[in-house]
């Protein structure tokens, strides 16, 4: 992008009856960034006394993440999409018609089941299990009753489409024209590559589901255990002193961040590890592991380095001062190399697990020198990431000229 020249013009603020001012600037992007975020979003079923107003404030927390890392929301994104893949193929190996809808919003505690003498939610592992000894029948979450439960939005998500295609045209337009855009134009576009990739694998996640489904089984938490086979030797404590699920025989839902990582912040609350905190909802922190699939894993590392690459690609943008570029040129390159550093880091570490040949539900989401990695880079990378927000609304102060020149439509019809 050769948009930088020390002899522009530069103007402050301009309003914009006559053409494109600051305030257009502003909010094209904002509203850009905005919906992809908001839209994008796609949390756990709540508590069941989760209020609307509390539930929006969850919502927000998780936009501020989505700001200071979307592609962080796309790993993520991308690591719930690769947990229900798998409990897609284990229902299908099983003879059991099962879809990706299901999976997830079992996943997402969409599922819960009403025992004699309790009440939890169960993921698509549970499930599976609970359908095997003849306790659940799979019509009793069918893909119309989940439809039913989401509240997926259409005219936003076709609002947002619309925008954000509307403002990805606008860019490319200028830069065909070789008309400057903004760094605030630039970071916008970066959010937008993020955003497609978590759309894509939340596709078919339920949206704002509020209430779950609630199958009853006439059975005692014992019983139900007692019914798993000979291979279960004591069901009566197993229902006593389980510690991530009272079903975790089946599936104790590790990894995940809470249980490898959270349990060692002093950020958490030590009553979200409880029993009782267990039976309410499935955090939205959980992380599960990336299925080692090689289309998965070359697609978000993709992804990612290209939103690395947007920044760097705003090499040449003219700055207000000469320092102001620099330190951007800085921080974009160190940017890129963290999210390098990040795949390089878990390439290692995958390499040195399958040499121990573990299995997938053998290991740790967050081992200790990943854990030790990850800090690092993440604290490295908070900082770039602050400086890259806020950097972009600091520069609006003053812009060249031909920052607030308009595109030429016209140019791009033939003219014969």
């Amino acid at each position: 992008m050769s948009t930088s020249n020390s002899t522009d013009v530069r103007l402050g603020w301009v309003d914009s009856p006559n053409g494109r001012g600051t305030i257009d600037i502003i909010w094209g992007c904002i509203l850009t960034i905005f919906l992809c975020v908001w839209t994008v979003l796609t949390l756990n079923v709540p508590s069941p006394d989760t209020t609307l107003w509390a539930f929006t404030r969850t919502k927000m927390r998780w936009a501020v993440i989505a700001l200071l890392g979307p592609e962080w929301l796309l790993a993520m994104a991308g690591a719930q999409w690769s947990i229900a893949r798998r409990a897609k193929k284990q229902f299908q190996d099983g003879g059991i018609e099962w879809t990706m809808r299901q999976s997830f919003f079992a996943d997402m505690g969409g599922v819960r089941i009403k025992l004699e003498d309790d009440e939890f939610p169960v993921t698509s592992k549970h499930l599976f299990v609970l359908i095997k000894l003849g306790l659940v029948k799979p019509e009793s979450f069918t893909p119309a009753l989940i439809e039913d439960r989401s509240k997926a939005d259409g005219i936003a998500k076709l609002f947002t489409i619309v925008q954000t295609g509307w403002f990805i045209l606008q860019c490319l337009a200028r830069l065909l024209q070789h008309i400057s855009i903004t760094t605030l134009e630039l970071s916008t576009i970066a959010f937008v590559v993020c955003t497609i990739g978590t759309n894509i694998m939340w596709w078919a996640k339920p949206k704002d589901v509020f209430v779950p489904i609630v199958v009853k089984i006439d059975r005692t938490l014992e019983g139900l255990l007692a019914m798993a086979g000979p291979e279960v030797l004591d069901p009566t404590s197993e229902a006593i002193n389980w510690k991530w699920s009272p079903l975790e025989r089946f599936d104790d839902l590790r990894p995940n961040f809470l249980v490898d990582v959270g349990q060692y912040l002093p950020c958490i609350n030590s009553s979200e590890l409880s029993q009782p905190a267990q039976k309410i909802r499935f955090r939205n922190d959980r992380f599960p592991p990336l299925e080692r699939d090689w289309l998965l894993g070359h697609f978000l590392m993709t992804l990612s380095l290209i939103f690395g690459a947007v920044y760097v690609a705003g090499w040449n943008i003219s700055f207000p001062t000469k320092s102001e570029q620099t330190v951007w040129r800085i921080c974009t390159v160190m940017l890129f190399s963290l999210v390098v550093a990040f795949w390089a880091v878990d390439a290692g570490v995958e390499l040195h697990e399958r040499q121990k040949k573990l299995s997938i539900d053998e290991k740790l989401a967050v081992t200790p020198i990943r854990m030790l990695l990850y800090t690092v880079i993440c604290l490295v990378y908070v900082t770039i990431r602050l400086y890259i927000l806020i950097e972009p609304f600091v520069g609006l102060r003053s812009l060249p000229a031909v920052a607030f020149e308009t595109v030429q439509w016209s140019s791009f019809i033939p003219h014969f």
